[in-house]
């Protein structure tokens, strides 16, 4: 199939879904896929697996986006990439993973060149950023992967509730690029209470939560961070989302722990679990105010972009930790950006 044919396809089933036809979408693109189309098959691959105006299908998306890989497809070979890294639906295997992303970027995706300029070799990356040719495959060699998932040292800053500080947690490349992943698609952020997501008054910030397709080998390395640092299962963890906090903007005192107690909640109103953990990682640190209050201890804290502090919701009896009240103060200059990761008791899907 010629890329122009491809192109009319797609286009076609925008049209469609601009008209809120999405099942005429998606049926055209079951069509064009079956026609040879390598970027039907990605793009209807995507939204099967994320269920997004499309019925969920992980076994059918990831057939679809096989298809498209085999076919050279580069943005396919990136998703395939993050889903081999991740461990998603599939064996994780990060070999498999770099050697996609560098099929990715040698095919011209800027999205695998820009995570093979953050993982791989500082000096290889400045001259792929300087325009130097026939770069990527070097680049993907050069990666470190055992270097990249190595716990980072932290240190104690409270015992009580349980409060870590780790230094230079990530490199501020990586900051800048998970900045980047969510510029211009922040919401008003919602508190969740055990049961139903509400807009209250004392949460006027706004955030961003990544899915698997807003994911990537750059998200990977940060949540296997924290795996590392905190010494608990990613099977445990939220979707990752960054807050943002303009001018004046806060959260006041509140418990991240969902329940405090034995009610369920989730799909079908079973789970029990609850989060117990929650790590912050800091995007930037051009503002002022803003800090991390715990105002039953009389503690504040503000770290640096690529600084990391993660904190317990329950004490070392795994008992729900009143303590572990906490703020985000208000922004006196400029604004924040803030990557939230939190963690659960248990697995995390049994929620969803």
């Amino acid at each position: 199939m010629s890329l122009s044919a491809e192109l009319s396809g797609l286009e076609a089933a925008q049209a469609l879904d601009a008209q809120g036809r999405h099942e005429a979408a998606i049926d055209l693109l079951r069509r064009e896929a079956a026609g040879g189309s390598a970027a039907a098959a990605r793009v209807l691959g995507l939204r099967l697996l994320v269920g997004r105006n499309a019925p969920f299908d992980s076994a059918q998306a990831i057939s679809l986006l096989t298809s498209a890989a085999s076919r050279g497809d580069a943005e396919a070979l990136a998703q395939m990439a993050t889903l081999k890294a991740a461990g998603a639906w599939m064996p994780q295997n990060w070999n498999e993973a770099l050697d996609l992303i560098g099929q990715a970027a040698e095919r011209g995706s800027a999205r695998a060149r820009g995570q093979l300029m953050i993982l791989g070799e500082r000096a290889l990356a400045a001259r792929a950023r300087a325009g130097e040719a026939g770069l990527w495959g070097v680049l993907r060699a050069s990666v470190d992967v055992k270097a990249w998932l190595a716990p980072p040292e932290r240190r104690a800053i409270c015992e009580a509730p349980r409060i870590r500080v780790v230094d230079k947690f990530v490199p501020v490349e990586i900051c800048d690029w998970l900045l980047a992943r969510g510029a211009g698609r922040y919401q008003r952020s919602m508190m969740f209470d055990g049961q139903k997501s509400t807009f209250v008054a004392t949460r006027t910030c706004s955030d961003f939560k990544f899915d698997i397709l807003d994911a990537d080998l750059v998200m990977q390395v940060v949540r296997e961070r924290v795996a590392a640092v905190t010494t608990l299962p990613m099977a445990a963890f939220e979707p990752p989302q960054i807050f943002h906090y303009g001018l004046g903007e806060e959260i006041k005192a509140h418990y991240d722990a969902l329940r405090l107690g034995d009610q369920a909640y989730g799909r079908g109103g079973t789970y029990k679990g609850d989060r117990i953990a929650t790590l912050l990682l800091y995007l930037n640190d051009d503002y002022d105010g803003g800090e991390l209050e715990f105002p039953h201890v009389k503690l504040r804290h503000r770290g640096m972009a690529g600084d990391a502090v993660y904190f317990a919701h329950v004490d070392v009896n795994g008992v729900p930790d009143r303590l572990s009240l906490h703020a985000a103060l208000p922004i006196t200059r400029n604004e924040k950006f803030i990557l939230s990761q939190w963690i659960h008791d248990r697995p995390f899907t049994a929620a969803t």
